[in-house]
């Protein structure tokens, strides 16, 4: 989810089956300084309509949230996620467990309450933003484990091949990436991807 800028409301997509407490919720968020871009009294179709309105942050509040709806938020999560906020009174912990899975960034086992719904939105919003930092951080570490792994087995197929050391390996490398302009781990596959093929048998 690309943020919002600092000048512009945040845009929030409501689900709420109650229709005077929807209301209501809605005229507090415009109060507080939000955009309500759509309102809907049920949760019938909320990939599609989330994908058509592209909201920064999603309110739902529904009698019964069932699979599908967490189906959805989870299809949403996994390829652009943004900031969930679920009412529910459902205390099951599987439940809950799913939901926090499914992408809901704050659960709350309560009724949307519209003198309370800023600060829960406020919250969720910085959860929303440190978590995604740390799956940054964590893919970051992951890309950066997998690029190591790479570099080590083009220089040990190097020093076994041409019966070089680890430093004249590691130093063949880089001389590879700046002359042909790659990184060194794709210059390290493409060492692996030349002598790691088995040499062919003649026939």
């Amino acid at each position: 989810m690309t943020p919002p800028s600092v000048r512009d409301p945040i845009r929030i997509m409501l689900v709420d089956d109650h229709v005077e407490r929807s209301a209501s919720v809605e005229e507090k968020l415009r109060d507080s300084g939000f955009e309500v871009i759509s309102r809907l009294p049920s949760a019938t179709g909320l990939l599609f309509q989330i994908e058509q309105h592209q909201p920064d942050l999603v309110l739902i509040d529904i009698q019964s949230p069932g699979r599908d709806v967490l189906e959805s938020l989870s299809v949403v999560n996994h390829h652009n996620p943004r900031p969930v906020v679920m009412f529910s009174h459902e205390e099951d912990p599987a439940f809950i467990e799913q939901a926090v899975d499914a992408g809901v960034t704050a659960y709350l086992m309560d009724e949307l309450n519209p003198d309370r719904v800023k600060p829960v939105i406020d919250l969720a919003i910085a959860q929303f933003k440190s978590y995604q930092s740390l799956r940054r951080a964590l893919d970051d570490a992951r890309t950066k484990l997998a690029s190591q792994s790479v570099i080590e087995e083009a220089k040990q197929l190097l020093m076994d091949q041409r019966g070089i050391s680890e430093d004249k390996a590691h130093k063949t490398l880089r001389t590879l990436s700046m002359d042909t302009n790659q990184s060194l781990p794709e210059a390290a596959r493409s060492v692996i991807n030349i002598l790691g093929k088995p040499s062919g048998s003649a026939r």
